[in-house]
């Protein structure tokens, strides 16, 4: 397989925005593209004056002077030292956004939900080089959700090579954290085998492993058009990726109270006996059963595996169990 080193770099250079060039080759050459700079690992040294620009979007575009898109507005903000992550917003992921926007309440409900376990989740990417905005990917794949395979859409095969376990006691696709440390460890050797572009990362992790090779094989030097030869699924996971990521970013702005990175969680871990009941641990920890299936979702009986010498549950911490009430997790 031989790679250019001239396109390495510039992908490198334009990150995600390949994944976003989703209309045709008339069309891209009108669209209005803008793009926001990242929070992530920022180097000043290596800043350009295009991807250390950030846009926000504004709920009054007259206040704001900003692009009209039905009751909101895409407008210049001041400049954001962040980089190398790039995102480019054009009309397709302009529609997320507005979606997004105009019903909150779902994507609010995605953060409440992840609140629990956004420090730890962070933690797990970082302990493997990802970068902390892929944590939106989860937001992306469910909407943080157990529905359909957990938080991170793992299938059982892959999920059983990255150390999760599923049989009929549990399935830790659906734990937060220990599914974040998959993914972590996934989207890692990814990275690797991609020559450090995270955008081939992304296109495989929706595709799987081969599809490193079979894009680098078709994707030329014309970024834009190698953008519609991916799949719709892909541009679908990205967009949505994108615009999840971006307003976390810009949360409060929209009226949105987006879920910390640092927020210390509201439980400890024991570790118990298999076959444990939740029921005694209930007792034993001045707690409930229904909030101990919250923490431990992965659990998919009121027991831990019996067969386990020894596993790790969740437990209300008692120093903030009074101060915190824990949303319903699914």
């Amino acid at each position: 397989m031989t790679r250019k080193p001239q396109i390495a770099v510039a992908l490198t250079v334009l990150g995600l925005a390949v994944s976003l060039a989703w209309v045709t080759p008339s069309s891209a050459q009108t669209d209005n593209w803008v793009m926001v700079g990242s929070s992530i690992n920022y180097d000043r040294g290596s800043d350009d004056t295009t991807a250390g620009q950030a846009y926000s979007l504004a709920a009054n575009p007259a206040e704001r002077g900003g692009e009209a898109s039905g009751k909101f507005g895409f407008v210049r903000s001041e400049p954001q030292a962040y980089a190398p992550f790039p995102i480019r917003l054009n009309r397709f992921v302009k529609r997320y956004l507005l979606d997004y926007l105009h019903a909150p309440e779902g994507l609010q409900g995605s953060f409440n939900r992840s609140a629990p376990y956004l420090s730890e989740m962070v933690g797990e990417l970082r302990r493997f080089g990802v970068p902390d905005d892929l944590v939106y990917l989860a937001f992306a794949e469910s909407a943080f959700s157990k529905h359909g395979k957990g938080p991170w859409q793992f299938t059982s095969a892959t999920a059983k090579r990255f150390g999760l376990h599923i049989n009929p006691y549990v399935d830790e696709r659906r734990d937060p954290v220990l599914s974040t440390r998959a993914a972590a460890k996934y989207l890692s050797t990814l990275h690797e085998a991609s020559d450090g572009d995270w955008t081939m990362t992304l296109i495989a992790w929706n595709n799987g492993d081969r599809a490193i090779d079979r894009y680098w094989s078709i994707r030329g030097p014309n970024l834009e058009q190698f953008g519609n030869l991916l799949p719709q699924r892909t541009r679908g996971l990205l967009g949505r990726f994108m615009a999840v990521d971006y307003i976390a970013r810009h949360a409060r702005a929209y009226g949105i109270v987006p879920a910390s990175f640092d927020e210390p969680p509201i439980y400890r871990t024991v570790r118990v006996s298999g076959g444990t009941s939740l029921s005694w641990l209930a007792f034993e920890h001045g707690t409930t059963i229904e909030r101990l299936r919250e923490l431990n979702p992965a659990l998919l009986r009121d027991i831990t595996p019996p067969y386990a010498r020894a596993y790790s549950v969740r437990i209300p911490s008692p120093q903030r169990q009074a101060a915190a009430t824990l949303p319903a997790l699914y």
